[in-house]
């Protein structure tokens, strides 16, 4: 039985190579990383739309290839996530003559909203005081993103200066569907996570659960970047979803 293909979905900000020093370190897997349209373009984005596509073609190219497929969101990236999966799992394939299909969801410090609300509505409809918005470019950016988002990283400020504006619009744009209720899903809790604290996280997940989410959890003592803080512990842990997922 050959094994899963991995797709990773990096947070706002981040360019679609931040998850190259952990793919580095899962040679045996197939493994993709969305490059989000709002932030590849982000002048140009104005919803979730196009970010949902991106994931779901993807996915669809993996279905299609009789592939079994574990998705690995990173922060803001479970709104578009949740929202791109529908009729993607390998349970619904097999009824329609598909051998592949989405086995689980891992979520790292990652956003898991409910139907119908966005990103700034989780913060009770008022955006983080960190929020720079870029009015006249529809796009927002993070102030000092080394602080929020890479504090323990080793050579953090470096990765710093790879963040993009992204687009605020998506910042705004609801989900549309909760894959985490149709999906088994993991969930990596960042315990010093400056951007998404503890208890934001441990609430989410609570707050799906209470809804019939089955979702397991781990810690890791590391700030909002955790694979670039111990890479070796990220690739363990996603290694053992993995072998969940085929359980």
């Amino acid at each position: 039985m050959s094994k899963p293909t991995l797709i990773f979905c990096p947070g706002a900000w981040y360019p679609s190579i931040a998850f190259d020093p952990l793919i580095e370190l899962l040679p045996e897997y197939k493994t993709h990383t969305v490059a989000f349209p709002s932030i590849q373009q982000a002048t140009t984005v104005q919803d979730l739309k196009p970010d949902i596509a991106a994931i779901r073609d993807l996915v669809e190219r993996e279905c299609d290839a009789g592939h079994d497929i574990v998705v690995v969101s990173h922060s803001w990236s479970g709104l578009p996530v949740n929202s791109a999966l529908d009729g993607l799992s390998k349970k619904e394939g097999r009824l329609s003559g598909q051998k592949g299909g989405v086995v689980r969801l891992v979520f790292i410090s990652a956003f898991i909203p409910d139907v119908g609300e966005s990103l700034i509505g989780a913060f009770g409809g008022v955006p983080p005081d960190w929020y720079i918005r870029d009015e006249a470019n529809g796009t927002v950016s993070a102030r000092d993103p080394y602080t929020l988002f890479f504090h323990d990283v080793p050579g953090g400020e470096k990765w710093a200066e790879t963040l993009r504006p992204h687009a605020w619009a998506t910042k705004n744009s609801p989900a549309t569907t909760a894959a985490y209720l149709r999906y088994p899903s993991s969930y990596l809790l960042c315990e010093d996570d400056r951007a998404i604290p503890l208890f934001v996280q441990e609430l989410m997940v609570e707050k799906a659960r209470s809804k019939g989410a089955v979702i397991e959890t781990e810690k890791i003592n590391t700030g909002h970047s955790p694979w670039l803080v111990s890479p070796e512990q990220v690739a363990a842990y996603v290694k053992k979803q993995v072998e969940l997922s085929s359980a």
